[in-house]
């Protein structure tokens, strides 16, 4: 019984030296994932407390960004109303000037009949036999 009851103690002792083995396996293991989980959640936070001090550089940029953008956008209609006034003003200069041109046009087509009405018209007064010649002059070298 004594040797029986050794071998039991032996055993025991033996699971027992297991279990703890399996434990401290377990307790680093476990202790692992802690500070696994530990270091994550400190560069989680690490990462919004960043996050938290770009958050207003950020949006900052984007209003000046936004102002920028709307102040470009205002020119930009200005100008096109500016260009758009300057277009309608020369169409309505060039159809001025078309207008005067025709007029004007029409005033020297009815002068040019008007002055060939009155070439036909008029009596010649001398005929081209009639003319006189105009006196010549001799050129003198030296004369003034």
């Amino acid at each position: 019984m004594r040797t029986q009851f050794s071998t039991d103690l032996e055993q025991t002792r033996e699971q027992v030296a297991v279990s703890q083995e399996l434990a401290k396996a377990t307790e680093r293991c476990a202790l692992r994932e802690i500070d696994q989980e530990r270091t994550l959640r400190q560069k989680g936070e690490q990462a919004v407390a960043d996050l938290r001090t770009e958050l207003p550089v950020a949006q900052t940029r984007a209003q000046e960004a936004a102002v920028a953008s709307a102040e470009e956008r205002a020119r930009l209609q200005a100008e096109r109303d500016t260009l758009s006034r300057q277009w309608a003003e020369a169409q309505q200069d060039l159809a001025d000037g078309q207008a005067v041109q025709g007029s004007l046009r029409a005033d020297l087509e009815a002068a040019l009949r008007r002055a060939q009405a009155e070439a036909t018209a008029a009596p010649r007064l001398v005929s081209p036999r009639q003319r006189t010649p105009a006196t010549k002059t001799k050129f003198k070298p030296g004369a003034p």
